[in-house]
């Protein structure tokens, strides 16, 4: 008898040692925040539910490996759930019929691989759901379509393929604001999947293995989009003038890290709302002289870590350039006071990168004693006389013509570069 009573004890401390541990915060009596338990933990009834106060339940984090039905049963004034960080493999279908008023639903960072068919059905008021880094590959047709005041919806690195997604999920997601499908391998994406979305203003596909601009994310019913970034992608080339021309509201293009080598010269014309764009990481060797020029909204221009050897100072004219980085390229020499002839344009330029690039010395000193002149904010930290950025021959001068790149370029590759790596 006394055995049997020390074992009941043994395992009910066990439980109770499993359950995480919830507490309101002190200034805030109606988010509840719940701290890891030393155990995996199935989510049930009586831990955070029956409370008509509670508005914010946040778990993450707390090794929970499922949910049981009831589990946010009685809670009226519920509004947002974060369950991320922790390894929930299913959901089953009616564990979240007890949470009408929820706008918010974090499930990020679990270990969630589909959903059943009406899993949201009872979620009429969802406008934000965070399903990043999980392990979907597939989503039913369907399962989004009860969600129809979700904005925000982010399904970023988890196992989807564009050849294998529905092009009609997202139809009745006609409120949709933010989209980021980052980190899935979208190559082959239906070109319908956002036809039926209006107001889309940031759509984020960085990571997705794309080797071109998808159809998809530039149709005419996308007028609304303001962000695009197409980052860490596999495209090699925009040679297509138009293929912007139904997304001319766009404000940020991020177009990093990929392999573009190829930009045609009027393909940025119809982003007559552009102020910045990021093509940083590329493998640009040139631009064309007209890329950015007349466009009057273009504040931020990011060219670093690419191969440009030549840079026209009229490649910008017409912009209000206030931010421009070239740092990291193959870049000699710059046009003679290259940065007042930005602001002869009607640039505002009050941040300009230059480091890392084979600067003959007598040009460099040029452009050092130009941006200190006009209050021109650099990398004063590289120009410090502590290592060496520049290259010169015997006759100090800047020769201000692309026949003398090579020559500085060779010199500084093995003078400046490989003394770096040694």
């Amino acid at each position: 008898m006394e055995l049997t009573k020390y074992l009941l004890f043994c395992l009910t401390w066990s439980f109770i040692r499993a359950a995480p541990e919830c507490k309101y915060k002190s200034h805030k009596i109606t988010e509840l925040v719940c701290t890891s338990s030393e155990e995996n933990y199935i989510l049930k009834r009586g831990l955070v539910s029956d409370n008509n106060r509670t508005s914010s339940v946040t778990l993450r984090g707390c090794r929970v490996s499922g949910v049981e039905y009831e589990a946010f049963e009685n809670m009226a004034s519920l509004k947002y759930i974060d369950l991320s960080q922790n390894s929930i493999s299913e959901l089953k279908l009616g564990v979240l019929d007890d949470i009408k008023t929820v706008t918010h639903l974090n499930l990020s960072h679990n270990a969630l691989t589909t959903f059943p068919l009406g899993l949201f059905d009872q979620l009429p008021n969802l406008a934000t759901l965070d399903l990043t880094s999980n392990s979907l590959e597939n989503i039913e047709l369907g399962v989004f379509d009860p969600l129809q005041k979700l904005k925000y919806l982010s399904l970023s690195n988890n196992m989807l393929r564009g050849d294998n997604i529905n092009p009609y999920i997202f139809d009745r997601n006609v409120q949709l604001i933010y989209l980021d499908m980052s980190r899935n391998h979208l190559t082959s994406t239906p070109s319908q999947l956002l036809n039926a979305v209006k107001v889309l203003e940031t759509l984020i596909l960085e990571k997705c293995l794309l080797n071109e601009v998808p159809l998809f994310v530039v149709k005419n019913n996308l007028k609304s989009l303001k962000t695009l970034s197409l980052a860490s992608n596999h495209i090699s080339k925009i040679d297509d003038p138009l293929i912007f021309v139904n997304v001319d509201n766009l404000e940020h293009l991020n177009l990093a890290d990929n392999n573009i080598a190829i930009l045609e010269g009027s393909v940025f014309k119809t982003l007559k709302k552009l102020k910045s764009i990021i093509l940083r990481g590329n493998k640009l060797t040139s631009l064309p002289v007209e890329l950015f020029q007349d466009m009057k909204n273009l504040a931020n221009i990011d060219l670093s870590h690419n191969s440009i050897s030549t840079i026209n100072v009229n490649s910008f004219h017409g912009t209000s350039v206030k931010n421009l980085n070239l740092a990291d390229n193959k870049l000699t020499y710059l046009t003679s006071n290259f940065c007042l002839e930005l602001r002869n344009f009607g640039a505002k330029l009050t941040k300009f990168y230059f480091n890392q690039n084979p600067w003959q010395c007598a040009c460099l000193r040029d452009i050092v004693d130009e941006v200190k002149r006009l209050g021109i904010s650099y990398n004063s930290r590289q120009y410090d006389g502590r290592h060496p950025v520049c290259v010169t021959t015997e006759e100090f001068h800047c020769n201000r013509h692309d026949r003398f790149n090579r020559v500085y370029i060779d010199m500084y590759d093995d003078l400046v570069v490989n003394a770096q790596n040694l």
